[in-house]
Protein backbone atom coordinates (compact mmCIF):
# COMPACT_ATOMS: atom_id res chain seq x y z
CA UNK A 1 0.00 0.00 0.00
CA UNK A 2 2.85 2.58 0.74
CA UNK A 3 4.08 1.83 -2.89
CA UNK A 4 1.17 3.14 -4.19
CA UNK A 5 0.95 6.01 -2.41
CA UNK A 6 4.08 7.15 -3.35
CA UNK A 7 3.44 6.67 -6.90
CA UNK A 8 0.20 9.42 -6.24
CA UNK A 9 2.60 11.66 -4.71
CA UNK A 10 3.38 13.45 -7.66
CA UNK A 11 0.26 14.87 -8.47
CA UNK A 12 -0.46 15.84 -4.98
CA UNK A 13 -0.71 19.43 -4.21
CA UNK A 14 1.85 20.95 -1.97
CA UNK A 15 -0.48 21.09 1.07
CA UNK A 16 -1.81 17.41 0.77
CA UNK A 17 2.03 16.45 0.45
CA UNK A 18 2.84 18.20 3.83
CA UNK A 19 -0.01 16.67 5.42
CA UNK A 20 0.68 13.18 3.77
CA UNK A 21 4.15 13.22 4.66
CA UNK A 22 3.64 14.01 8.22
CA UNK A 23 1.56 10.69 8.73
CA UNK A 24 3.90 8.26 6.82
CA UNK A 25 7.27 9.80 7.59
CA UNK A 26 9.20 7.58 5.21
CA UNK A 27 7.82 9.17 2.33
CA UNK A 28 9.24 12.98 3.64
CA UNK A 29 12.63 11.30 2.65
CA UNK A 30 12.02 10.49 -1.10
CA UNK A 31 10.06 13.65 -1.96
CA UNK A 32 13.30 15.65 -2.49
CA UNK A 33 14.96 13.00 -4.72
CA UNK A 34 11.49 11.96 -6.42
CA UNK A 35 11.16 15.59 -7.59
CA UNK A 36 15.04 15.86 -8.13
CA UNK A 37 14.63 13.19 -10.74
CA UNK A 38 11.58 14.70 -12.31
CA UNK A 39 13.35 17.89 -13.04
CA UNK A 40 16.09 16.03 -14.35
CA UNK A 41 13.53 14.11 -16.45
CA UNK A 42 11.82 17.14 -17.87
CA UNK A 43 15.46 18.44 -18.64
CA UNK A 44 16.53 15.53 -20.56
CA UNK A 45 13.38 15.44 -22.32
CA UNK A 46 14.10 19.16 -23.59
CA UNK A 47 17.46 18.47 -25.05
CA UNK A 48 17.69 14.83 -26.43
CA UNK A 49 17.97 14.89 -30.20
CA UNK A 50 14.71 14.60 -32.48
CA UNK A 51 13.13 10.90 -32.48
CA UNK A 52 13.97 9.41 -36.47
CA UNK A 53 11.78 10.68 -38.77
CA UNK A 54 10.19 7.33 -40.64
CA UNK A 55 9.72 7.27 -44.54
CA UNK A 56 6.67 8.25 -45.24
CA UNK A 57 4.56 5.14 -45.91
CA UNK A 58 2.68 4.65 -49.07
CA UNK A 59 -0.71 3.22 -49.39
CA UNK A 60 -1.95 -0.37 -50.47
CA UNK A 61 0.82 -3.84 -50.74
CA UNK A 62 2.93 -1.65 -54.38
CA UNK A 63 3.59 1.86 -54.30
CA UNK A 64 1.58 3.52 -57.53
CA UNK A 65 3.88 6.33 -58.20
CA UNK A 66 7.19 6.07 -59.99
CA UNK A 67 9.29 7.89 -57.11
CA UNK A 68 7.77 5.88 -54.18
CA UNK A 69 9.13 2.40 -55.63
CA UNK A 70 12.43 3.10 -54.44
CA UNK A 71 13.10 -0.64 -53.37
CA UNK A 72 12.50 -1.98 -57.54
CA UNK A 73 14.54 1.41 -58.44
CA UNK A 74 17.79 0.29 -56.21
CA UNK A 75 17.38 -3.45 -57.50
CA UNK A 76 16.22 -4.72 -53.98
CA UNK A 77 15.90 -8.86 -55.65
CA UNK A 78 12.92 -9.82 -53.08
CA UNK A 79 11.14 -7.14 -54.16
CA UNK A 80 11.43 -7.38 -57.96
CA UNK A 81 11.16 -10.95 -57.63
CA UNK A 82 7.41 -10.12 -56.51
CA UNK A 83 6.75 -7.66 -58.99
CA UNK A 84 7.61 -10.51 -61.70
CA UNK A 85 5.90 -13.18 -59.70
CA UNK A 86 2.72 -11.06 -60.54
CA UNK A 87 3.42 -10.24 -64.30
CA UNK A 88 4.59 -6.83 -64.09
CA UNK A 89 7.48 -4.66 -64.77
CA UNK A 90 9.84 -3.41 -62.15
CA UNK A 91 10.04 0.38 -61.93
CA UNK A 92 13.09 1.39 -63.75
CA UNK A 93 13.33 -1.73 -65.57
CA UNK A 94 12.35 -3.31 -68.94
CA UNK A 95 11.90 -6.74 -69.52
CA UNK A 96 12.82 -7.19 -73.22
CA UNK A 97 10.12 -9.10 -75.44
CA UNK A 98 10.48 -12.44 -77.66
CA UNK A 99 14.60 -12.68 -77.17
CA UNK A 100 15.20 -15.95 -78.31
CA UNK A 101 13.04 -14.79 -81.24
CA UNK A 102 14.95 -11.54 -82.14
CA UNK A 103 18.19 -13.81 -81.65
CA UNK A 104 17.08 -16.63 -83.77
CA UNK A 105 15.94 -14.26 -86.99
CA UNK A 106 18.71 -12.03 -86.15
CA UNK A 107 21.13 -15.27 -87.27
CA UNK A 108 22.97 -14.81 -84.12
CA UNK A 109 22.05 -18.17 -82.00
CA UNK A 110 25.23 -20.06 -81.77
CA UNK A 111 24.66 -22.80 -84.13
CA UNK A 112 23.53 -20.17 -87.17
CA UNK A 113 26.86 -18.65 -87.81
CA UNK A 114 30.58 -19.55 -87.95
CA UNK A 115 32.77 -17.96 -84.77
CA UNK A 116 35.48 -16.31 -87.54
CA UNK A 117 33.10 -14.38 -89.48
CA UNK A 118 33.02 -10.66 -88.68
CA UNK A 119 29.75 -9.89 -86.73
CA UNK A 120 28.17 -6.07 -87.00
CA UNK A 121 25.01 -5.52 -85.21
CA UNK A 122 23.01 -2.97 -84.25
CA UNK A 123 20.37 -1.62 -82.21
CA UNK A 124 18.18 0.79 -83.11
CA UNK A 125 16.57 1.35 -79.76
CA UNK A 126 18.79 0.09 -76.58
CA UNK A 127 16.41 1.50 -74.24
CA UNK A 128 17.15 -0.69 -71.15
CA UNK A 129 19.82 -2.93 -73.05
CA UNK A 130 17.76 -5.78 -72.42
CA UNK A 131 17.85 -7.09 -75.89
CA UNK A 132 22.05 -5.50 -76.02
CA UNK A 133 22.64 -7.49 -73.15
CA UNK A 134 21.44 -10.89 -75.06
CA UNK A 135 23.10 -10.16 -78.15
CA UNK A 136 26.45 -9.05 -76.13
CA UNK A 137 26.69 -12.39 -74.85
CA UNK A 138 25.78 -14.01 -78.26
CA UNK A 139 28.67 -12.42 -79.88
CA UNK A 140 31.71 -11.81 -77.22
CA UNK A 141 33.11 -15.46 -78.05
CA UNK A 142 33.82 -13.48 -81.91
CA UNK A 143 37.15 -13.18 -82.97
CA UNK A 144 35.28 -9.74 -84.96
CA UNK A 145 32.12 -8.85 -83.41
CA UNK A 146 30.51 -5.21 -82.50
CA UNK A 147 27.65 -4.10 -80.97
CA UNK A 148 26.60 -0.76 -82.38
CA UNK A 149 23.44 0.77 -79.99
CA UNK A 150 21.19 3.54 -80.83
CA UNK A 151 19.11 5.54 -78.28
CA UNK A 152 17.65 9.08 -78.51
CA UNK A 153 16.93 9.53 -74.86
CA UNK A 154 20.13 10.96 -73.13
CA UNK A 155 18.35 10.26 -69.58
CA UNK A 156 18.65 6.74 -70.05
CA UNK A 157 20.94 5.97 -72.50
CA UNK A 158 23.71 7.21 -69.69
CA UNK A 159 22.47 4.60 -67.19
CA UNK A 160 22.02 2.23 -69.65
CA UNK A 161 25.55 1.88 -70.90
CA UNK A 162 27.03 1.92 -67.32
CA UNK A 163 24.89 -0.29 -66.54
CA UNK A 164 26.16 -2.77 -69.39
CA UNK A 165 29.53 -1.88 -68.41
CA UNK A 166 29.42 -3.23 -65.12
CA UNK A 167 27.57 -6.50 -65.90
CA UNK A 168 28.17 -7.44 -68.94
CA UNK A 169 30.90 -5.85 -70.71
CA UNK A 170 33.13 -6.61 -67.71
CA UNK A 171 33.14 -10.16 -69.00
CA UNK A 172 33.73 -9.17 -71.99
CA UNK A 173 36.68 -7.29 -71.22
CA UNK A 174 38.06 -10.01 -68.79
CA UNK A 175 38.02 -12.15 -71.58
CA UNK A 176 39.69 -10.12 -74.23
CA UNK A 177 42.53 -9.12 -71.82
CA UNK A 178 43.17 -12.29 -71.02
CA UNK A 179 43.26 -13.53 -74.36
CA UNK A 180 45.58 -10.22 -75.25
CA UNK A 181 43.22 -8.66 -76.84
CA UNK A 182 41.89 -4.67 -77.48
CA UNK A 183 37.89 -4.29 -76.97
CA UNK A 184 35.69 -2.11 -78.79
CA UNK A 185 32.65 -4.51 -78.98
CA UNK A 186 30.29 -2.14 -77.67
CA UNK A 187 29.42 1.37 -78.70
CA UNK A 188 26.21 3.31 -77.60
CA UNK A 189 24.93 6.35 -79.46
CA UNK A 190 23.41 8.83 -78.46
CA UNK A 191 21.07 9.71 -81.45
CA UNK A 192 17.44 8.46 -83.18
CA UNK A 193 17.55 5.67 -85.54
CA UNK A 194 16.33 8.06 -88.17
CA UNK A 195 19.98 8.98 -88.07
CA UNK A 196 21.88 5.43 -88.85
CA UNK A 197 22.05 5.74 -92.62
CA UNK A 198 23.80 9.02 -91.93
CA UNK A 199 26.06 7.74 -89.01
CA UNK A 200 27.14 4.27 -91.08
CA UNK A 201 28.02 6.75 -94.06
CA UNK A 202 30.24 8.90 -91.51
CA UNK A 203 31.65 6.34 -90.46
CA UNK A 204 32.36 4.00 -93.32
CA UNK A 205 30.43 1.14 -92.54
CA UNK A 206 27.97 1.44 -95.14
CA UNK A 207 26.71 -1.89 -96.25
CA UNK A 208 28.23 -3.67 -93.41
CA UNK A 209 25.63 -4.50 -90.99
CA UNK A 210 24.96 -8.35 -90.55
CA UNK A 211 22.24 -7.89 -88.34
CA UNK A 212 19.87 -5.18 -87.22
CA UNK A 213 16.86 -5.11 -84.40
CA UNK A 214 14.51 -2.31 -84.05
CA UNK A 215 12.10 -2.29 -81.01
CA UNK A 216 9.56 -0.29 -81.70
CA UNK A 217 7.80 -0.49 -78.44
CA UNK A 218 8.04 2.36 -75.75
CA UNK A 219 10.49 1.38 -72.19
CA UNK A 220 9.03 0.17 -69.29
CA UNK A 221 11.23 3.13 -67.63
CA UNK A 222 9.60 5.65 -69.73
CA UNK A 223 6.04 4.73 -69.35
CA UNK A 224 6.46 4.31 -65.40
CA UNK A 225 7.71 7.89 -64.92
CA UNK A 226 5.28 10.38 -64.21
CA UNK A 227 7.04 12.71 -65.09
CA UNK A 228 7.54 11.69 -68.83
CA UNK A 229 3.89 11.89 -69.57
CA UNK A 230 3.43 8.79 -71.25
CA UNK A 231 0.76 7.08 -68.87
CA UNK A 232 -2.70 8.26 -68.51
CA UNK A 233 -2.62 6.16 -65.02
CA UNK A 234 -0.88 8.32 -63.14
CA UNK A 235 -0.71 11.92 -63.05
CA UNK A 236 1.67 13.81 -64.76
CA UNK A 237 3.01 17.04 -67.30
CA UNK A 238 1.41 16.19 -70.85
CA UNK A 239 4.87 16.14 -72.61
CA UNK A 240 5.30 12.78 -74.08
CA UNK A 241 9.21 13.95 -75.65
CA UNK A 242 11.52 11.07 -76.17
CA UNK A 243 14.15 13.63 -75.66
CA UNK A 244 12.87 15.48 -72.45
CA UNK A 245 16.19 17.65 -72.45
CA UNK A 246 15.43 18.75 -76.37
CA UNK A 247 13.87 22.08 -76.27
CA UNK A 248 13.84 22.10 -79.78
CA UNK A 249 10.69 19.81 -79.50
CA UNK A 250 7.30 20.89 -78.47
CA UNK A 251 5.88 18.89 -75.50
CA UNK A 252 2.48 17.13 -76.22
CA UNK A 253 0.66 20.59 -74.65
CA UNK A 254 2.17 22.67 -76.37
CA UNK A 255 1.03 20.64 -79.78
CA UNK A 256 -2.25 20.41 -78.96
CA UNK A 257 -1.83 24.36 -78.58
CA UNK A 258 -0.98 24.29 -81.88
CA UNK A 259 -2.92 22.62 -83.60
CA UNK A 260 -6.70 23.24 -85.17
CA UNK A 261 -9.85 20.99 -84.41
CA UNK A 262 -9.16 20.18 -88.08
CA UNK A 263 -5.47 19.13 -87.73
CA UNK A 264 -6.22 16.98 -84.36
CA UNK A 265 -8.93 15.30 -86.35
CA UNK A 266 -6.72 14.02 -89.29
CA UNK A 267 -3.87 13.22 -86.71
CA UNK A 268 -6.34 10.83 -84.74
CA UNK A 269 -7.59 9.05 -87.70
CA UNK A 270 -4.22 8.88 -89.59
CA UNK A 271 -1.95 7.85 -86.05
CA UNK A 272 -4.84 5.80 -84.22
CA UNK A 273 -7.23 4.82 -86.27
CA UNK A 274 -9.26 6.64 -83.87
CA UNK A 275 -13.08 5.99 -84.95
CA UNK A 276 -14.34 9.26 -82.13
CA UNK A 277 -11.57 11.38 -83.58
CA UNK A 278 -14.23 14.30 -84.66
CA UNK A 279 -16.31 14.64 -81.67
CA UNK A 280 -12.59 14.36 -79.16
CA UNK A 281 -10.62 16.51 -81.28
CA UNK A 282 -13.55 19.18 -80.79
CA UNK A 283 -13.70 18.20 -77.10
CA UNK A 284 -10.06 18.48 -76.06
CA UNK A 285 -9.20 21.86 -78.14
CA UNK A 286 -12.60 23.42 -79.35
CA UNK A 287 -12.58 25.94 -76.53
CA UNK A 288 -8.57 27.07 -76.17
CA UNK A 289 -9.25 27.90 -72.38
CA UNK A 290 -9.47 24.66 -71.49
CA UNK A 291 -7.26 22.51 -73.36
CA UNK A 292 -5.75 19.77 -70.79
CA UNK A 293 -2.11 20.32 -69.37
CA UNK A 294 -1.49 16.94 -67.89
CA UNK A 295 -2.58 13.17 -68.88
CA UNK A 296 -4.75 12.76 -66.25
CA UNK A 297 -7.05 16.17 -67.64
CA UNK A 298 -6.74 14.38 -70.65
CA UNK A 299 -7.67 11.13 -69.67
CA UNK A 300 -10.71 12.78 -67.64
CA UNK A 301 -11.62 15.02 -70.80
CA UNK A 302 -11.52 11.63 -73.27
CA UNK A 303 -13.67 9.91 -70.93
CA UNK A 304 -16.22 12.40 -70.97
CA UNK A 305 -16.56 12.73 -74.34
CA UNK A 306 -16.50 8.95 -75.07
CA UNK A 307 -18.82 7.37 -72.78
CA UNK A 308 -21.77 8.64 -74.11
CA UNK A 309 -21.13 8.01 -77.60
CA UNK A 310 -20.09 4.08 -76.87
CA UNK A 311 -22.81 3.96 -74.91
CA UNK A 312 -25.30 4.97 -78.08
CA UNK A 313 -23.23 2.69 -80.31
CA UNK A 314 -24.51 -0.28 -77.86
CA UNK A 315 -27.78 0.62 -77.93
CA UNK A 316 -27.59 0.77 -74.26
CA UNK A 317 -29.69 2.35 -71.73
CA UNK A 318 -27.47 5.33 -70.19
CA UNK A 319 -29.50 5.12 -66.76
CA UNK A 320 -28.97 1.32 -66.07
CA UNK A 321 -25.91 0.19 -67.24
CA UNK A 322 -25.43 -3.97 -66.04
CA UNK A 323 -22.18 -5.01 -64.56
CA UNK A 324 -21.12 -6.85 -67.76
CA UNK A 325 -21.74 -3.33 -69.88
CA UNK A 326 -20.12 -1.47 -67.03
CA UNK A 327 -16.76 -3.66 -67.81
CA UNK A 328 -16.95 -3.38 -71.51
CA UNK A 329 -17.60 0.22 -70.99
CA UNK A 330 -13.96 0.59 -68.86
CA UNK A 331 -12.15 -1.51 -71.35
CA UNK A 332 -12.99 0.62 -74.41
CA UNK A 333 -12.99 3.86 -72.39
CA UNK A 334 -9.14 3.19 -71.55
CA UNK A 335 -8.30 1.71 -75.43
CA UNK A 336 -9.53 4.99 -76.41
CA UNK A 337 -7.75 7.12 -73.77
CA UNK A 338 -4.97 5.05 -75.06
CA UNK A 339 -5.39 5.19 -78.57
CA UNK A 340 -5.31 8.96 -78.24
CA UNK A 341 -2.34 9.42 -76.43
CA UNK A 342 -0.55 6.99 -78.58
CA UNK A 343 -1.72 9.39 -81.63
CA UNK A 344 -0.37 12.72 -79.91
CA UNK A 345 3.07 10.84 -79.07
CA UNK A 346 3.49 9.71 -82.30
CA UNK A 347 3.38 13.45 -83.73
CA UNK A 348 5.58 15.15 -80.85
CA UNK A 349 8.20 12.31 -81.75
CA UNK A 350 7.66 12.25 -85.29
CA UNK A 351 7.67 8.58 -84.97
CA UNK A 352 6.28 7.25 -88.35
CA UNK A 353 8.43 9.97 -90.32
CA UNK A 354 11.72 8.34 -88.93
CA UNK A 355 10.49 4.76 -89.17
CA UNK A 356 10.18 5.71 -93.17
CA UNK A 357 13.54 7.00 -92.84
CA UNK A 358 14.79 3.63 -91.46
CA UNK A 359 13.26 1.16 -93.66
CA UNK A 360 14.42 3.67 -96.66
CA UNK A 361 18.33 2.95 -95.35
CA UNK A 362 18.11 -0.22 -94.57
CA UNK A 363 18.98 -1.90 -97.55
CA UNK A 364 20.92 0.80 -99.09
CA UNK A 365 22.94 2.14 -96.17
CA UNK A 366 22.93 -0.53 -93.66
CA UNK A 367 22.81 -4.02 -93.84
CA UNK A 368 25.57 -6.21 -95.68
CA UNK A 369 24.13 -8.64 -98.49
CA UNK A 370 22.10 -11.51 -96.30
CA UNK A 371 22.45 -9.13 -94.04
CA UNK A 372 18.97 -9.62 -91.36
CA UNK A 373 16.70 -7.36 -89.88
CA UNK A 374 13.96 -7.70 -87.00
CA UNK A 375 11.73 -5.54 -86.26
CA UNK A 376 9.29 -5.33 -83.27
CA UNK A 377 5.93 -3.42 -83.94
CA UNK A 378 3.51 -2.58 -81.20
CA UNK A 379 0.09 -1.17 -83.47
CA UNK A 380 -1.10 -1.25 -86.72
CA UNK A 381 0.17 1.46 -87.72
CA UNK A 382 3.92 0.69 -87.42
CA UNK A 383 3.07 -3.01 -88.83
CA UNK A 384 1.51 -1.79 -91.84
CA UNK A 385 4.42 0.82 -92.77
CA UNK A 386 7.03 -2.39 -92.23
CA UNK A 387 4.79 -5.00 -93.88
CA UNK A 388 4.50 -2.88 -96.67
CA UNK A 389 8.34 -2.23 -97.27
CA UNK A 390 9.60 -5.36 -96.74
CA UNK A 391 6.62 -6.82 -99.03
CA UNK A 392 7.69 -4.77 -101.76
CA UNK A 393 11.16 -5.06 -101.12
CA UNK A 394 10.87 -8.78 -101.97
CA UNK A 395 9.07 -8.04 -105.09
CA UNK A 396 11.75 -6.08 -106.69
CA UNK A 397 14.99 -8.13 -105.13
CA UNK A 398 16.22 -6.47 -103.10
CA UNK A 399 15.42 -8.98 -100.41
CA UNK A 400 15.65 -12.46 -100.60
CA UNK A 401 12.91 -13.86 -98.01
CA UNK A 402 10.40 -12.09 -95.47
CA UNK A 403 8.18 -12.42 -92.82
CA UNK A 404 4.61 -12.69 -95.21
CA UNK A 405 3.11 -13.83 -91.16
CA UNK A 406 4.15 -11.95 -88.12
CA UNK A 407 5.46 -13.70 -84.94
CA UNK A 408 4.02 -13.32 -81.67
CA UNK A 409 5.10 -14.07 -78.39
CA UNK A 410 4.15 -16.86 -76.85
CA UNK A 411 1.14 -17.58 -74.42
CA UNK A 412 3.92 -17.75 -71.20
CA UNK A 413 5.58 -14.60 -72.57
CA UNK A 414 2.29 -12.80 -72.69
CA UNK A 415 1.63 -14.12 -69.00
CA UNK A 416 4.56 -13.31 -67.55
CA UNK A 417 4.81 -9.90 -69.41
CA UNK A 418 0.93 -8.45 -70.70
CA UNK A 419 2.91 -5.01 -72.09
CA UNK A 420 4.22 -7.89 -75.10
CA UNK A 421 0.76 -8.82 -76.05
CA UNK A 422 0.26 -6.55 -78.60
CA UNK A 423 3.72 -7.06 -80.17
CA UNK A 424 4.48 -8.34 -83.47
CA UNK A 425 7.66 -9.59 -84.84
CA UNK A 426 8.87 -9.02 -88.73
CA UNK A 427 11.70 -10.00 -90.21
CA UNK A 428 13.58 -9.75 -93.90
CA UNK A 429 17.01 -10.95 -95.41
CA UNK A 430 18.38 -8.75 -97.87
CA UNK A 431 19.76 -10.26 -101.17
CA UNK A 432 22.80 -11.18 -101.61
CA UNK A 433 22.61 -9.75 -105.32
CA UNK A 434 21.98 -6.31 -103.26
CA UNK A 435 25.53 -4.36 -103.45
CA UNK A 436 25.51 -1.24 -101.71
Amino acid sequence: MAFHKVLLVPWLAASQIHAFTTKIPHVATLIPSMKKSHDDASIAATTSPKPHKRRERYSGRYPKNFKDKYKERQGDEETISKVLAKGMTPAGQHVPIMVKECLHYMGLENNQRDRDSPVLVVDCTLGYGGHSSYILKQIMNSTDARLIAFDQDSVEIIKTEERLRKSVLEEIDTATESAGEGNDIFTAVNQNFAELGSYMTSTNQVGKVTSLLADLGLSSMQIDNNDRGFTYKRDGPLDMRMSPEDDSTETAYQLLQRLRVRQLKSMLKNNSDEEFADEIAFGLIGDRSKIPKTTMELADRVRDIARPLIVKQHNWNSEQIGKNQAKKLKSQLDSTIARVMQAIRIEVNGEFRVLEKLLEDIPTKVLSPGGKVVILTFHSGEDRRVKKSFKSGFKSGIYSAWSRDVVRPTKEERRDNPRSSCCKLRWAILSDQNAN
